[in-house]
């Protein structure tokens, strides 16, 4: 069966949604021509494979809790489901999996990277999917990607980082319902506040 490593990881030039794409190398043994790859891959934040100082914990208690606790109830935070085919080759070869970023801050993942300062992010990408290649007598044949198939790769902050400023600045943002936003903007025109963002920040003050 193949094996699967991610070898490295860029911002997506001139995408039109922010996206990181890994990049991936894939090996086979047996010698014969592997036609395809149809590949599932689930990647996840292994958000326990990482420590955290005084002041990160205490932005994560939202999401895990008491900040003494972190990060025994820290666990894993679903980051993407891609689908991809895989180019034929022999022996070895590589592709990319594009994962695209959100700056929205009700997605548990985007919460959590905002609550970071510096260093990496633990990943683990989890495979599935079906093989295609080249059998005896030149006839095809297919065998499932195994679920033990998987491949870490630590991601710098600095990375994400970079390319979620390059698309919004220094901006997140949330979802808001449409009587929410309303009230907003009554509150707005009242007051005479220039931005919604303004109007918000009046109301929390």
């Amino acid at each position: 069966m193949p094996e699967l490593v991610v070898s490295g990881v860029e911002p997506e030039a001139g995408a039109a949604t922010p996206a990181l794409r890994f990049a991936l190398e894939v090996s086979d043994e047996s010698g014969r021509e592997i036609y395809t790859i149809a590949l599932s891959a689930q990647v996840q934040i292994d958000a326990d494979r990482r420590g955290y100082g005084p002041e990160t914990r205490e932005r994560l208690r939202d999401l895990f809790g008491e900040p003494e606790r972190i990060p025994q109830t820290a666990g894993v935070l679903p980051l993407a489901r891609l689908e991809t085919l895989v180019p034929s080759f022999r022996g070895s070869g590589s592709f990319a999996l594009r994962v695209p970023v959100s700056g929205d801050l009700e997605l548990a993942s985007s919460r959590y990277l905002a609550s970071l300062g510096d260093g990496a992010i633990p990943l683990t990408f989890l495979f599935s999917g079906s093989v295609f290649y080249c059998g005896e007598h030149d006839r095809l044949q297919v065998a499932r990607v195994p679920w033990s198939c998987t491949a870490r790769f630590r991601l710098s902050l600095s990375t994400w980082r970079e390319l979620l400023e390059r698309r919004y600045g220094a901006s997140g943002f949330v979802r808001l319902g449409a009587e929410t936003l309303e009230v907003l903007r009554a509150r707005r025109a009242a007051l005479g506040l220039p931005t919604l963002e303004a109007t918000i920040a009046e109301a929390i003050a």
